[in-house]
């Protein structure tokens, strides 16, 4: 339990005593009133603005024992007032007196983890308000209060909220805390193992007292590096160092918290005045205290990467790009070079640096054809720098990697910032030293000067951010960055067993992350178990899931619960499939996977969309949740209808708009879902709109609560996670709820979402085996570890290069090797660094599996890091497994009224995503996702093209009515009212004078379709245009508005483009396809053997649609692009007739 919520629940319990006392729970001001008086204090109001209030809204003065506050607001607001004080006397003693300047009572537990909030940090300053605002809300509303009323009492969050007189974000805030999250045991669960690092260990003290020069501590796993920490701090004070002369600095605020908070146990005024905080929050302090001389406003707005790319969008359309050229969805390319550029910035590289860089590059080329496209590459990517850097200048706006980058010029180059932040800054510790890049070491060295009062501690084998620039090698070159400093290491691992101690130590000897560090020798303060870690090969990854899944439950039946077991992956991609996999096999799994996407999230997201959509296609989602459920054919009658009808927003829910055949019970639940959006509107606050679904209208926290099983708190997890994204937005134009729909699509596609994923710190109660990343498992440690995945390309993943490599030179100590040579190193490294982490996470048993057949049945290899510890591991190649519970393949009952026609371009979009065609053409649901000026301008194109195609297929149109009808086309379609609209109508004219460049090429012919026909459906093919060449061949054409893909004609489409060409123009006819966007036409080329395997793929495909099968096809980057994104899932039950398609 962390001092939150141990404020928390001392709250609750005075609340609880002053009630059982005989106060009113009910009057408010009266409540606290009578608290404060019970402990001697006198309570003050006073008019706003009041002198005795020291420029705040209340004032705690403990020398005279009182509490002023504003009186002002409702008498919740004073109650509130009166209540936070109070806080402060009951957390802090009353011997420390408080001016509070504001408060926020509905606000969150935890920010949520993702956009800027995974940067800001509180002070410790923020983090003591943030405290007594919750223990206020908690002593005027307690969590079991506030769930008795909802649970026991049937009481909604608007009755409640009107009885207290509270404003309904904050019941619907305790609410949510009180139903969805766990609740805490009285006392923390601690491992084991924790109780022998008490004990006395010289190795740490001597590193706490060490004295007068730079001192690096290398503290490998589980030797106490927290602790040693916070003697060093605490031998300091002893010394009588100015608590306000030291700073701290940490890489995640969840550590900086916690020291904080071990530093107040034993003295809460010295903790309060130390400045303790990430690299980032320090460089926003900087930033923010000498903001005039940075050209900066006192408060810069920080912007994350979905908002940086929307910053370079409008600009895009003006820059000379190539390489980097999208005119569609540059959203991809755009978050590439922004995370070039944020990459350049850890290094303290700005766009000028860039340029040069790249510019060099270009110069050493010589005829290195690949050499000369990475210097393209690279200058297009500072041509971007730089028109980010003058937007963001204009803007007056900062972004991450300005954090620290910005900071670290401005005390480099000003004496003046440099000699205050020393002044004030006279010992510095830094922990997780591994994990600094060299923007965070020169901004060190600039503050430190000679660094005799540096103080670091780390671990170069855990370095596991290379992404960020964080590298081993700056722990290496620690005395070279700081000369004179001394190193020293930890020799006791407080953690594990000696086997798993064994097991990392051999491993770290091969790895290059050691490579200057003091050699790993750890001695076991547990000693050893007599069991060696094992090592288990199965043949399929299916059969894997099934071996771990008997491994933990025997791990169960051994005595070591679920939650003290841990499996642990490199990335997120196979962490959903294992954990779907351990589910079907009866182990409960703390996971969240991807958040927009889990069933329950998305059931509500498909909800909020029927707020602006006057088709209500959301339907399809919502009449599966139970109490709504509605046929599928009844489904797509309605929506047939309210298309037709052509009704506003939110008018589905007049029951004249719906289809007079639909049945009675059907009019009755569809009256039910139309309830649920009762004083809603497009325009209202989406947290407040989905809270009150979440808890009133479709009691989902409450059935979630009452259930209790580890999946339902999974469940309540997730929509508690959801919720608290959905708190703060950032601002824009058009209705809250699109906004947050078309961000949450955004942030998926970029996989920006991924700190969404972290759970919030309340779920160790949960008995339920965690999975996650390496990443997120680093500080963690578990009983029992699982690694799964240990083949090759498992672990280490594949060393792919980033689309936008850096210029030779960028990254530190790359000296005399290329960028690309860099990253790849880098990469090799960071894996190694995972793999430690990932053996050193496990106290006492310690299991790696693999498979060894891949889907094609060809072998799969090891590993190669099981090398050099293969003779430590038990090997055991015939493990027991525990098998899942099959799952029927489900199929539509689909009956066709006539014999179906398709279009080549539907059944390459099956081929696609079959549910996406499903969705598309046989529901017929339309729709799409909010365009974009890109979007506009293409849909221009197209609208010309269809022109061209229907009134001039054989001829060419003049001038004069080519620029009347794309004038027409832009007004009606185009993006005519954004601010670079001018831009936009240039580029869209361009590519549609490029499509009759290529339209001139031969004499034109009839281009009629070409149908292809199975005993199951017919397949009509529309060639674009057709032409015959100057020897009398035949060429048949497509046209594309995008750029080539180097495996476009994989697609499904160009096998049936050339099946017809050849059915109708015989073999000597030749396919070709034009893009636009790069002003290319490249024939297409099929050997017989591609296009004999993609025959049959076309006919399996008709099969499969008259059949009914349309099952979820999942991709990264197809799935948030596609219009039906917030509705895929479970479909609703039914048969359904199609009458055509």
């Amino acid at each position: 339990m962390d001092a939150t919520e141990a404020a928390r629940r001392e709250a609750e319990r005075i609340h609880l005593a002053a009630v059982a006392a005989g106060d009113d729970p009910w009057n408010l001001l009266e409540l606290v009133s009578r608290e404060a008086a019970r402990r001697d204090l006198d309570v003050y109001a006073l008019p706003q603005g009041d002198s005795a209030l020291k420029s705040g809204r209340a004032v705690f003065d403990s020398q005279a024992g009182s509490i002023l506050y504003e009186d002002t607001g409702s008498v919740f607001d004073r109650a509130f007032l009166i209540a936070h004080e109070l806080g402060h006397v009951v957390l802090e003693g009353g011997m420390r007196d408080a001016v509070t300047e504001e408060v926020e009572p509905d606000r969150s537990a935890e920010d949520a983890p993702v956009g800027i909030e995974r940067v800001l940090d509180y002070g410790a300053r923020e983090r003591r308000e943030v405290r007594m605002d919750l223990f206020a809300r908690e002593l005027l509303l307690p969590r079991s209060v506030a769930r008795h009323h909802h649970v026991d009492g049937s009481c909604s969050s608007a009755d409640i909220a009107n009885r207290l007189g509270a404003p309904l974000q904050v019941v619907q805030q305790q609410l949510l805390d009180a139903l969805l999250l766990p609740i805490e045991p009285t006392t923390s669960i601690q491992p084991a193992a924790t109780a022998a690092v008490l004990t006395t260990d010289l190795t740490q003290i001597a590193a706490a007292n060490h004295r007068n020069t730079a001192f690096q501590l290398q503290a490998g796993p589980g030797t106490g590096k927290t602790r040693t920490l916070v003697q060093r701090i605490q031998s300091l004070l002893t010394d009588g160092v100015d608590p306000m002369s030291i700073l701290v600095l940490t890489f995640s605020n969840k550590a900086a918290n916690e020291l904080s908070e071990r530093l107040a146990a034993s003295n809460p005024k010295a903790a309060a005045a130390m400045w303790i905080g990430t690299f980032h929050a320090f460089g926003l302090d900087i930033v923010r205290r000498f903001h005039d001389k940075l050209g900066l406003p006192a408060g810069p707005r920080l912007i994350d990467r979905s908002e940086g790319i929307e910053l370079l969008e409008d600009e895009l359309p003006r820059l000379p790009l190539h390489h980097y050229r999208n005119l569609w969805d540059p959203a991809l390319d755009l978050s590439d070079m922004l995370s070039a550029i944020s990459r350049a910035k850890d290094e303290v590289i700005d766009a000028v640096g860039y340029r040069a860089l790249a510019q060099a590059m270009a110069q050493n080329c010589a005829d290195d054809a690949d050499a000369t496209m990475r210097a393209e590459k690279c200058m297009e990517v500072a041509l971007v720098y730089e028109t980010y850097e003058r937007l963001m200048t204009a803007k007056q706006l900062i972004d991450f990697g300005d954090l620290v980058a910005q900071p670290v010029r401005l005390v480099e180059a000003d004496a003046e910032v440099r000699n205050a932040l020393r002044a004030r800054h006279k010992h510095v510790l830094v922990d997780e030293y591994q994990d600094v890049n060299r923007s965070s070491v020169r901004l060190l060295k600039a503050i430190v000067g000679d660094g005799r009062d540096l103080w670091v501690v780390g671990d170069a084998r855990q370095s596991i951010y290379r992404f960020r620039g964080a590298s081993a090698t700056n722990m290496a070159q620690f005395t070279l960055d700081f000369p004179g400093a001394q190193v020293d290491q930890l020799g006791i691992n407080y953690r594990s067993r000696q086997e798993v101690i064994d097991v990392f130590t051999a491993f770290s000897g091969t790895m290059k992350a050691s490579t200057g560090a003091l050699p790993l020798h750890l001695k076991a303060s547990r000693g050893a178990s007599g069991v060696t870690p094992d090592f288990r090969v199965v043949s399929t990854t299916n059969d894997e899931i099934s071996a771990i899944a008997a491994a933990i439950q025997a791990q169960r039946d051994a005595g070591t619960a679920y939650r003290e077991q841990a499996l642990l992956c490199a990335s997120n991609a196979r962490l959903s499939e294992i954990a779907e996999g351990l589910e079907a096999r009866g182990i409960p799994v703390l996971h969240l996977g991807s958040l927009f996407e889990r069933p329950e999230i998305k059931d509500l997201l498909a909800l909020l969309s029927m707020l602006n959509d006057p088709y209500a296609v959301g339907l399809v989602r919502a009449s599966t949740m139970p109490s709504y459920e509605l046929p599928l054919q009844d489904i797509a009658q309605i929506i047939e209808r309210l298309r037709e009808s052509k009704v506003a927003a939110l008018d589905w829910r007049l029951a004249g708009n719906w289809p007079p055949e639909l049945a009675g019970t059907s009019n009755a639940t569809l009256a039910r879902v139309a309830a649920l959006f009762d004083g809603m509107s497009p325009t209202g606050n989406p947290w407040t709109i989905l809270s009150t679904w979440v808890i009133d209208r479709l009691g989902l926290a409450k059935v979630l609560y009452l259930a209790d099983d580890a999946q339902s708190r999974m469940k309540g997890l997730a929509l508690w996670q959801f919720l608290n994204f959905c708190r703060q937005q950032p601002s824009g134009a058009g209705a809250p709820c699109t906004r947050l729909l078309d961000r949450i699509r955004r942030l998926v596609l970029l996989s920006e979402d991924r700190g969404l994923r972290h759970l919030p710190g309340v779920v160790d109660g949960i008995d339920a085996v965690r999975l996650m990343t390496i990443h997120a498992s680093k500080g963690l440690e578990f009983h029992t570890v699982h690694i799964p995945g240990m083949v090759t390309s498992g672990l280490p993943r594949n060393n792919m290069a980033p689309r936008c490599v850096p210029p030779d030179g960028l990254i530190h100590g790359s000296d005399g090797i290329t960028g690309l040579e860099a990253v790849k190193s880098g990469h090799e490294e960071e894996e190694e660094c995972l793999f430690f982490v990932a053996l050193s996470r496990a106290r006492d048993r310690l299991f790696l599996y693999a498979s060894s057949v891949q889907s094609d049945g060809r072998a799969r290899n090891p590993s190669k890091f099981l090398t050099s510890i293969r003779h430590l591991l038990i090997h055991s190649p015939n493990p027991p497994q525990r098998s899942a519970k099959l799952r029927a393949k489900a199929c539509l009952q689909v009956a066709w009224a006539q014999k179906p026609v398709w279009t080549d371009s539907q059944v390459n979009l099956f081929a696609r995503c079959p549910r996406r065609f499903f969705y598309t053409h046989v529901l017929k649901l339309g729709g799409r996702r909010t365009e974009t000026a890109f979007m506009k301008m293409h849909n221009v194109v197209g609208d010309v093209f269809d022109w061209l195609k229907t009134t001039h297929e054989m001829t060419v149109p003049t001038e004069a009515e080519l620029g009347a009808r794309f004038d027409q086309a832009w007004q009606v379609k185009g993006a005519i009212d954004h601010g670079y609209a001018e831009d936009y109508r240039r580029i869209a004219r361009r590519l549609v004078d490029y499509l009759i460049e290529t339209r001139s090429r031969g004499v034109l012919a009839p281009a009629t379709p070409i149908s292809l026909g199975w005993v199951e459906g017919e397949i009509l093919v529309r060639p674009d245009s057709v032409a015959r060449g100057d020897k009398g061949q035949i060429v048949v054409r497509r046209v594309k508005t995008g750029k080539p893909r180097s495996n476009a004609f994989d697609d499904i489409e160009y096998t049936l483009l050339h099946l017809a060409t050849m059915q109708t123009y015989g073999g000597s006819a030749q396919v070709e396809v034009t893009y636009l966007t790069s002003e290319t036409t490249q024939p297409m080329d099929l050997t017989e053997r591609k296009l004999k395997t993609r025959g049959e793929k076309v006919q399996e495909i008709v099969r499969r649609v008259r059949a009914g099968d349309f099952p979820v096809k999942e991709e990264a980057r197809a799935c948030p692009r596609c219009p039906s994104f917030f509705i895929c899932g479970d479909l609703p039950a039914g048969a359904i007739t199609i009458k055509n398609v």
